[in-house]
């Protein structure tokens, strides 16, 4: 959201230096937001497992601590949609919005160390803003391009193939919760016979990858590579 506004921020700030304070506004949002995804609240909750490589939901329970809720779902590769280049002919226009970030990018590492590579130029000396750093991008894809796992012959599922065998279960106050691998019609009424969430292969959010995965590239080019499928060599 801030990234997208951020983008429509610099394009009008082009022909209306009005828009240079907003595009800053949104470009200090993403950052306080990426840093949350790591350091959630007093306890610095992370929603990265290091161990899994791969962003899960985090259960905060009053007086029982925190436990992430690990489900290989379409929620864990949302982080991805999250990434913007921003253009050096576009920044060099835009005088104020460009002190601003540098400011950012010199005084609040804190910050800025949740996004990656705003130090780092890439190709056509481009600036990259995502949550995703290099090498977190190579561990979600990797699970991401499992065939075990999201990676279908039609596309990602919403769920991994994991839980098919492996439900996810979570027992709260008495009552058990859980996620099943369900890549057709629900086996419920809860999800209206859709399950849109529970495994099958879900047009839109497909789309969101296929376009950050193309914002990604303006950045790396030909030099990031990753196996498709995983373990395929």
């Amino acid at each position: 959201y801030t990234l997208n506004l951020l983008a429509i921020a610099l394009e009008l700030a082009k022909t209306d230096p009005a828009y240079e304070d907003v595009a800053s506004k949104f470009w200090e949002h993403f950052l306080y937001i990426a840093h949350a995804l790591n350091n959630l609240g007093e306890d610095d909750i992370s929603l990265w497992d290091e161990g899994e490589g791969f962003y899960y939901d985090v259960l905060h329970l009053p007086g029982q601590g925190s436990m992430p809720m690990k489900v290989r779902s379409m929620v864990g590769l949302v982080p991805l949609f999250a990434v913007e280049t921003l253009e050096p002919e576009t920044v060099e226009l835009l005088p104020g919005f460009k002190r601003r970030m540098e400011w950012f990018i010199e005084n609040r590492p804190d910050l800025t160390g949740n996004v990656a590579c705003m130090r780092t130029k890439g190709s056509g000396e481009r600036r990259l803003l995502a949550v995703v750093d290099r090498e977190r991008l190579r561990r979600v894809l990797r699970v991401m391009l499992d065939e075990s796992e999201f990676l279908s012959p039609h596309g990602i599922r919403a769920v991994s193939r994991y839980h098919r065998e492996h439900p996810y279960v979570l027992h709260v106050g008495g009552t058990e919760h859980r996620v099943d691998y369900e890549p057709g019609e629900s086996s419920t009424g809860l999800f209206g016979g859709n399950s849109n969430w529970r495994g099958p292969v879900w047009f839109p959010v497909n789309y969101l990858l296929v376009e950050a995965f193309a914002r990604y590239y303006k950045f790396y080019g030909d030099e990031l590579k990753v196996e498709c499928p995983t373990a395929s060599g």
